[in-house]
């Protein structure tokens, strides 16, 4: 299987954790708790697949339009 790659920028995560349980239960309780429509992404670096970043989905960067924002590279592990 395909692993799924996007860009973020760092400073756009919504919070890190260390353990994917927790990362998964954070962002489903900020999505709950922020009534926000907008559906979130847990991400690992594919360098340290130990750590799991919260991102809006919809703040993904693509390198290729965007010269500002040059992102880093993330595997998705889950849509919530």
């Amino acid at each position: 299987m395909a692993s799924e790659i996007v860009f973020f920028n760092p400073g756009d995560s919504l919070g890190n954790f260390h353990d994917y349980n927790e990362a998964v239960r954070s962002g489903q309780l900020y999505r709950h708790k922020n009534e926000t429509p907008h559906e979130l992404v847990i991400a690992t670096d594919p360098k340290n697949d130990e750590e799991y970043l919260i991102f809006y989905a919809k703040d993904a960067v693509d390198p290729a339009n965007n010269k500002d924002k040059h992102g880093t590279k993330y595997n998705i592990s889950k849509h919530l």
